[in-house]
């Protein structure tokens, strides 16, 4: 679960700065945390579609706004978050529909390999990624929200987003020790 979160980290961190920050800066940071990560993954060996995405993601958005008319920021602004949900929304139900949920490679990492092949990890994959994209699209439509609206801008930018997002975790961990004592052998069960 600690590689998920390092994932998503710089997404994360976009969500808040880029209504704190000017957009720009708050593209560079979330650019420098995704480079970071990548760099980190790649240390490990275990660069994910995730780590990989983060970095292109804003360095495309970056050269947007570099072309785009100063005049033309503020909308950027009002939808800088939403944009960057629905990248991350497409690319988990894309990883799904090419019969790799993104969360596959995460759970390999406390999953005995002989397990990695089976239907009934396909499947959980396939569902908990469901769940994340499910929970991304539900921050979606806050986020579409919040960006033509002037008023509560905290419920619609914050709490909606991220509860949603911390609910996609839980399920996930509750999948994980599901999975796990369902797997432990009878000499590994608690007693």
């Amino acid at each position: 679960m600690t590689d998920l979160i390092w994932s998503f980290s710089p997404w994360l961190a976009f969500l808040p700065a880029s209504r704190l920050l000017p957009l720009p800066a708050a593209v560079c940071l979330a650019f420098a945390a995704a480079a970071a990560v990548l760099a980190r993954a790649a240390r490990r060996r275990r660069a994910r579609m995730l780590d990989v995405a983060g970095p292109c993601y804003f360095a495309a958005l970056g050269l947007a706004l570099a072309i785009a008319h100063p005049a033309h920021t503020e909308i950027w602004s009002r939808y800088a978050q939403l944009g960057s949900h629905l990248v991350l929304t497409a690319l988990i139900f894309g990883s799904i529909l090419a019969g790799h949920p993104f969360t596959g490679p995460y759970a390999r990492n406390s999953t005995p390999p002989e397990l990695w092949h089976t239907r009934q990890f396909r499947n959980a994959n396939r569902r908990i990624s469901a769940i994340w994209g499910l929970a991304f699209i539900l921050g979606d439509i806050s986020l579409a929200l919040a960006g033509s609206a002037s008023s509560r801008q905290v419920l619609l930018r914050v709490i909606v987003p991220f509860g949603t997002l911390y609910l996609a975790y839980r399920y996930t961990q509750n999948q994980q020790a599901k999975t796990t004592r369902t797997t432990a052998s009878p000499q590994q069960a608690p007693a």
